[in-house]
């Protein structure tokens, strides 16, 4: 089990989180021990001192004036006073901090343990103290309302505040550092799967604006490049193909009795040389997104699969999803022939259309591709049969093609082990966008 999160911004959240706590904690735990404890320890001990003077005067009081003073005491400064011939009733022992500090007063001051103990007195909340005068011994009270702290409510009320803080803070500071990056790694991705993404705000901290303004740079001469390449290949294949040309019609003007197959075996030569040169342009051309249109999908397989030999392809009712139709059609051509190049046998097309995101499938039953080597051969000339025969290897440019098509235009085309032996291409089309007009199948 991971215990460290995965992402960057869960980190930096977490760091902040466990600093800016410790530091709570650190100030909280500073603000008790030297400020709250020795107010807590003042108060506790001259509450203790007024109740045993209370007391001890109660004691040298007259009978007579007895009364009024405990009245007076009751009705300025909250102490009940009962002689021991009336000592308060149901006492049993109530856990409240305030009053175990004060317990602990009255022990200093008494010099002997103390325990004071609590009972309700008309809903009220009493704690009394037996102490013993020279009239004999003397129950001193306190109500609970007359100490005011609600310790517990207080610490459970700024610890909320605190952790609420804390990590309102942390996830604001941590946004703003993951934030930009987040949307660098997005358009790095782009880049990565052959798009152009909308350059960044070359804006924030000086570090991450100069990160910014050097993935600009970078994305533009990547552009740069891919032009070129365009133009470069466009270029040499006009270039060649006007030299073929002269060498296919000088093929047609040699002598009628040059050898047949020597001349066969020129035009297929030639034949072959333009086919290659017309395949690299195509890979080098502008393969990016097109359109999105609603299409049918069960009819765009139908004219893709036309009338080819041992192909397998059961039509169906409609099936409407937005698509770029050119880029599909050229990808399922491509996969059709690889399927057929390298297996004897029948070639199977299915759709799946009852999900957001439809489904097509090419099955065959040939010799199927590694799993190490599912990646490599949708690189360009990239062959797993190395006899560099047309006939039995073909170019290594058909999947080069149909995965630039599929990324350009944000499909998925995944190579996978056919059960019963093979290969399974499945092509994986773009959810549907708002406002798309899509039909299931049926």
């Amino acid at each position: 089990m991971r215990l460290r999160p995965g992402s960057l911004f869960a980190r930096v959240l977490l760091t902040l989180v466990l600093s800016f706590g410790s530091f709570a904690l650190i100030t909280f735990g500073s603000m008790v021990y030297y400020v709250l404890y020795p107010v807590v320890q003042r108060s506790t001990a001259d509450l203790a001192a007024f109740m045993e003077l209370s007391a001890r005067t109660l004691a040298v009081l007259p009978a007579e004036a007895q009364q009024d003073y405990q009245a007076r005491l009751l009705d300025e400064y909250q102490v009940r006073l009962l002689s021991g011939s009336q000592p308060p009733q149901g006492l049993d022992d109530y856990f409240y901090p305030y009053v175990m500090r004060l317990s602990q007063a009255l022990s200093q001051r008494l010099e002997r343990p103390v325990r004071m103990q609590s009972n309700l007195i008309d809903g009220r909340r009493w704690f009394w103290i037996d102490l013993e005068t020279s009239a004999g011994t003397i129950w001193a009270g306190i109500p609970r309302d007359r100490i005011g702290t609600r310790p517990m409510i207080g610490a459970v009320v700024i610890s909320a505040l605190a952790v609420l803080l804390v990590v309102v803070t942390a996830a604001i500071l941590a946004r703003r550092v993951t934030a930009p990056l987040t949307r660098l790694s997005q358009a790095a991705e782009e880049v990565a799967k052959g798009r152009s993404p909308e350059p960044l705000a070359e804006t924030g901290p000086r570090e991450l604006a100069n990160l910014a303004r050097q993935f600009n740079e970078t994305s533009q001469q990547v552009r740069e490049l891919l032009a070129d390449r365009t133009v470069l290949l466009a270029g040499i294949s006009h270039d060649l193909r006007t030299p073929l040309t002269r060498l296919r019609l000088a093929v047609e003007m040699l002598p009628e009795d040059t050898d047949a197959a020597l001349a066969a075996r020129m035009r297929r030569d030639i034949d072959e040389m333009s086919a290659q040169i017309g395949q690299a342009v195509e890979l080098g051309s502008t393969l990016g997104a097109g359109a999105r249109d609603p299409v049918d999908l069960a009819k765009l397989v139908s004219e893709v699969v036309g009338n080819r030999p041992r192909v397998l392809w059961r039509p169906f009712g409609r099936c409407i999803h937005s698509v770029n139709a050119a880029a599909l059609r050229r990808i399922l051509g491509n996969l059709i022939e690889n399927a057929l190049r390298y297996s004897n046998g029948s070639v199977e097309v299915r759709l799946d259309c009852r999900h957001q995101t439809p489904a097509l499938f090419v099955l065959d039953r040939g010799p199927g591709v590694p799993a190490s080597e599912r990646e490599a051969v949708f690189r360009p000339f990239y062959r797993l049969e190395r006899s560099r025969n047309r006939n039995t290897g073909g170019s290594g440019l058909g999947l080069a093609v149909a995965r630039q098509l599929a990324v350009a235009n944000a499909m998925e085309i995944e190579l996978g082990d056919r059960e019963g032996g093979g290969l399974i291409a499945s092509i994986r089309l773009p959810a549907a966008r708002p406002g798309d007009d899509t039909e299931p199948v049926h």
